[in-house]
């Protein structure tokens, strides 16, 4: 098993603690790894995976992974159906949109059968939220009853959406996006100039930038969340509809996107001064066509999207929160003649 060996630099420090953790007898039968998309969970338990089952804990440090590398690790894992014999991956489907309970128990027959190798097992479950019911409970048993030298890492980017009980009896890590001269450090490393980059989505982390300088045409998503929320300060979109695409699709770069867009206008109301229309993605959207919108509102809006993100996996009904905060930065009169 080689397809994780670099490690992601921003990382380190979480790689340790664990590492730390398996070496002094104290990693947790389960753990809960969790954090916003493309942070990098499955390249940290990936590589803590791979030291477990070759018994390399404590030797020397993982490589630092560079862009290219991890691309090229990610298209690997992809590809490989049996990375070491006695890792067990569990993941939804790929005509699926959930990972079911017959998976699961799949799994957990596995683990009562004795280790090929290593000597242990190491199971990963990838967005755990993504369980059914069936399936979660199934995994409940193997966290209360777990069988000997056997580890299982949850990884979730909402892990409000799990159940209580599986919370409750895991041990939590939880990665947070590194600072941007950290991501630009690590894109440079592959020759990416990522300094560009849109504000926002150079706020999803070094491996959403790197996606985005490797493949323009992801920055298509990024284009359509501003140009949606253009419409929406014109008038020209639904509230309604526009929440219900957000909550289907990535909610936290579309409110990373709104935050941005609304800091940029506030700023430009502030200083009591108009631009005139400019084509510059960090701040096209603030010149005019918010125009109708108090700032007072804008100011509210703002502080209800930034609470948003932060509650997102927390157990929140999205699609209503969602709803609200849209519907309050309509135009001031359009929101009049509403009944």
């Amino acid at each position: 098993m080689r397809a994780f060996e670099s490690l992601c630099p921003w990382l380190s420090d979480a790689f340790a603690s664990l590492e730390a953790a398996a070496l002094g007898g104290r990693l947790g039968h389960g753990w809960l790894i969790s954090g916003p998309r493309d942070i990098g969970k499955r390249n940290l338990v990936y590589v803590l995976a791979e030291r477990l089952l070759n018994h390399e804990l404590g030797q020397a440090r993982p490589h630092a992974a560079t862009p290219l590398d991890i691309s090229a690790r990610y298209t690997r894992l992809a590809e490989a159906r049996d990375l070491h014999p006695d890792l067990h991956r569990i993941r939804a489907e790929e005509d699926k949109q959930s990972i079911s309970v017959e998976q699961v128990r799949e799994m957990t027959g596995a683990l009562v059968l004795t280790p090929h190798v290593a000597g242990l097992k190491v199971v990963i479950v990838e967005k755990a939220e993504s369980m059914t019911i069936g399936a979660a409970n199934a995994l409940l048993k193997s966290l209360e009853e777990p069988t000997p030298n056997t580890y299982l890492f949850l990884l979730s980017e909402r892990p409000g959406r799990l159940e209580a009980t599986i919370r409750s009896r895991c041990q939590r890590l939880t990665l947070k996006v590194p600072a941007s001269e950290i991501t630009l450090a690590w894109l440079q490393t592959a020759d990416l100039n990522g300094r560009d980059l849109p504000p926002a989505l150079l706020s999803r982390g070094p491996l959403a930038a790197a996606r985005a300088l490797e493949a323009p045409d992801s920055m298509s998503e990024y284009n359509r969340l501003y140009s949606d929320i253009n419409a929406l300060y014109q008038g020209k979109a639904d509230p309604h509809v526009m929440a219900e695409a957000w909550d289907k699709g990535d909610p936290d770069l579309a409110l990373t996107c709104l935050i941005e867009s609304l800091q940029a206008t506030i700023r430009q109301r502030l200083v009591s001064e108009r631009r005139t229309p400019v084509t510059d993605s960090k701040v096209q959207l603030t010149d005019n066509s918010s125009s109708t919108i108090p700032t007072e509102t804008l100011f509210e809006g703002l502080e209800m999207a930034e609470n948003l993100r932060e509650q997102l996996g927390g157990g929140i009904n999205l699609a209503l929160a969602l709803k609200a905060l849209l519907l309050g930065l309509e135009p001031l009169e359009l929101s009049r003649v509403k009944p």
